[in-house]
């Protein structure tokens, strides 16, 4: 396997890793070398892999959180 070979499944790897929530997005681009979010979506589209679940992180973690002590009193008293 030849070094263009390598860079090539070294950035699927970071695209698939991406798309499966296992990197963020700044992360992803900044491996990738890519300009901005834009050329990111691009490599995604080209590679046929779906746009990104939010990366498993624990600032991510901690917003869920929140946002469920916040939103699950209110909907227990819907009428």
């Amino acid at each position: 396997m030849d070094a263009s070979t390598q860079f090539r499944d070294a950035q699927l790897s970071t695209l698939r890793d991406y798309a499966a929530g296992r990197l963020g997005t700044r992360q992803a681009i900044e491996s990738l070398g890519v300009h901005d979010y834009a050329d990111l979506v691009i490599a995604l589209a080209q590679q046929d892999l779906n746009l990104a679940k939010p990366a498993a992180t624990p600032k991510h973690d901690a917003h869920l959180a929140r946002a469920r002590a916040i939103l699950q009193p209110l909907l227990r008293h819907v009428d």
